[in-house]
């Protein structure tokens, strides 16, 4: 009997070892900094990731492996700041955010909250590895699906670990420096995660390029269709970014514009290739490719002939409690949370504005009703309800008023209403 309780309980451990792992990698391994560490900049609620077979580690819908985790390394659900050298950590910082890591020792995966940043990538491993559209792929996550700490942004991750590297302080200075001829800098939103991460279920199946291309991707932008030509050699993206930034920078003044018509269309029908509820965070960030363009609203709207109705409430998609966090350095990021609360807030002015028609129209069958029932004649018996139902009549008329002052053009005093109610009942 010994033996089986043995194998019992062997069979039982490995059985909670995989659960653990599981679970492990539905979390990920979340940033642990010691408690004086405070991260300056907030996780925004969309990240975008760019990946193709020849990427490091893994990524597919249901999870996103670093290199070091794909190769199933220990060291893959160790913490960065846990680990025993913090040298080696800021090493390993430095060299994943120069892509000079060995593979096998890389346990960071990377995403951006800039989706202009996203697609001109897209063009960069296009002509830099020769990798075909078909094969380059773009996911978006929730942020918010996750727990906190598991995406850092590099600035933190660098300040964090630069008074162990020169290299790191460095490249602090370069990520903050601006550019020699346009007015950003070298800061491209990139937020990190570690480990083995599950994205099931917080992530949108992922999108190649060719799929976008094919969509309108390349009428969206001027540039675009020159980038998609590059041969190896001209893909300067990193300060191509920066450039494509400078409308954004000297829009001062510029008053908002509404999106084409045509752009709106593409932008809906990329957006949908995404599915529902990850189709508008798209479709808006298209939009913010470029400043002062109007008509979140209107492009959203455009669902309605390519699937279900939108509807953010259903959708969970949008956050208009969450602050916006203007900045600078990613003034394509702050267009796009902007643009993705003025379209929440403007479907629910929409949502209010219905609600209020339904009122006066039911002030207007009560007021009706009230017409009819001054002109019949009452018990004398019934002076209790004659005082409750005064009240009553007091409050309809008091809040017709109300909605005449506030809103002129709406009428709630049921005029000629009463004759056909009465002449139904």
């Amino acid at each position: 009997m010994a033996p089986r309780n043995r194998g019992l309980g062997s069979s039982l451990a490995t059985n909670l070892e995989t659960l653990h792992i599981l679970e492990s990698n539905q979390n990920g391994v979340p940033f642990r900094p010691p408690s004086g560490f405070r991260p300056t900049l907030n996780v925004p609620r969309y990240l975008f990731r760019v990946c193709s077979s020849g990427s490091a580690g893994l990524t597919t819908p249901d999870l996103a492996q670093s290199a070091s985790a794909a190769s199933n390394y220990a060291l893959s659900r160790t913490c960065l700041f846990r680990l025993d050298d913090a040298s080696l950590a800021a090493d390993m910082v430095f060299k994943h955010l120069t892509w000079a890591s060995p593979r096998a020792a890389d346990n960071l995966v990377s995403w951006t909250s800039s989706l202009l940043t996203a697609l001109v990538y897209v063009f960069y491993r296009h002509a830099r590895f020769r990798e075909s559209f078909d094969d380059i792929s773009l996911y978006v996550v929730d942020t918010t699906r996750f727990p906190d700490l598991t995406f850092i942004c590099d600035l933190d991750l660098i300040r964090a670990f630069r008074q162990h590297s020169g290299a790191l302080a460095n490249l602090e200075a370069l990520r903050h420096r601006k550019h020699s001829v346009w007015a950003g800098s070298y800061h491209f939103g990139e937020y990190l995660s570690q480990g083995s991460l599950g994205l099931t279920g917080r992530c949108c199946s992922g999108v190649s390029a060719r799929r976008m291309m094919d969509g309108g991707l390349l009428d969206l932008h001027p540039r675009f269709a020159e980038f998609a030509q590059w041969a190896r050699g001209e893909e300067d993206w990193a300060s191509l970014v920066v450039q494509l930034r400078e409308p954004f920078y000297a829009r001062s003044g510029s008053a908002r514009r509404q999106v084409y018509p045509n752009d709106a269309q593409i932008m809906s029908r990329i957006g949908n290739l995404f599915g529902v509820g990850w189709r508008a965070p798209v479709a808006v960030a298209l939009l913010a490719l470029a400043p002062n363009r109007m008509g979140a609203t209107d492009l959203l709207l455009n669902f309605r002939l390519l699937g279900p109705m939108w509807n953010p409430v259903l959708e969970e998609c949008f956050d208009a409690a969450a602050a916006v966090n203007p900045s600078n350095m990613l003034p394509e990021v702050t267009e796009f949370q902007y643009n993705l609360n003025d379209a929440y807030l403007e479907f629910c002015e929409l949502k209010v504005g219905t609600c209020i028609d339904s009122v006066i129209d039911t002030l207007q069958v009560a007021q009706q009703l009230i017409t009819t029932i001054e002109s019949t004649r009452h018990s004398p018996s019934g002076i209790g309800r004659a005082e409750k139902r005064k009240r009553l009549f007091d409050l309809v008329r008091t809040l017709g008023g109300m909605i005449e002052h506030v809103f002129p053009d709406k009428s709630a005093s049921g005029e000629g209403g009463g004759e056909d109610i009465e002449e139904d009942t």
